[in-house]
């Protein structure tokens, strides 16, 4: 396992550290599910499985078929 050195100020290792108590996970734990979330390169299944699972609108010629048809306009 590899290791990193990380130079921060101390106002974002407190946000790290409240962070990851708040997660119930160790620092490390906290960072390296960031990064997985930050760097993914596929989408979740559960947006993968969203196409499909809802019904087509219809176009706007199916939606006017029943509204008659347009009077022209009188000219200014």
């Amino acid at each position: 396992m590899k290791q990193l050195i990380l130079e921060i100020d101390e106002i974002t290792e407190a946000k790290i550290n409240a962070a990851a108590k708040s997660a119930g996970l160790s620092i490390q734990q906290w960072l390296k599910q960031i990064i997985d979330e930050k760097t993914v390169s596929t989408w979740p299944d559960s947006i993968m499985a969203l196409p499909g699972t809802w019904q087509d609108i219809a176009f706007a010629e199916e939606l006017r078929a029943d509204e008659g048809q347009n009077i022209l306009r009188e000219k200014f």
